[in-house]
């Protein structure tokens, strides 16, 4: 049977925490913004809250280390909801946008040095 390394599960739940994070803030961003006020964004992104809650749990449960989890978790969740941003709600790049991009990868470069 494939044994996984514990490290390599946890490095993918925060994966999957920051890829529903990304979409729910865009369904949430959604709602706020239709102005017939449809609850269906609502729901989901509420749902992927839910499911992003249980991740972490995961996560702590597995020995992850609260600062690493949270580093890699802020940082990525930066990088995505700025990818998605730009391609599903059209928001402007500019320079500013780009270094915070680059610095983000740096911080979980060096928070995961061990």
């Amino acid at each position: 049977m494939l044994k996984i390394d514990p490290k390599n599960l946890i490095i993918l739940a925060i994966i999957f925490i920051t890829l529903f994070e990304a979409t729910a803030q865009v369904c949430l961003k959604k709602f706020d913004s239709n102005n017939q006020k449809t609850y269906y964004f609502y729901i989901i992104g509420t749902i992927l809250y839910f499911i992003i809650l249980n991740l972490l749990c995961y996560c702590y449960k597995n020995k992850g280390n609260l600062s690493s989890v949270n580093v890699m978790w802020s940082c990525m969740s930066i990088i995505f909801v700025f990818i998605f941003g730009y391609i599903f709600l059209k928001e402007k790049i500019n320079k500013n946008k780009i270094i915070a991009i680059i610095l983000a990868f740096l911080a979980i470069y060096f928070a995961n040095l061990d």
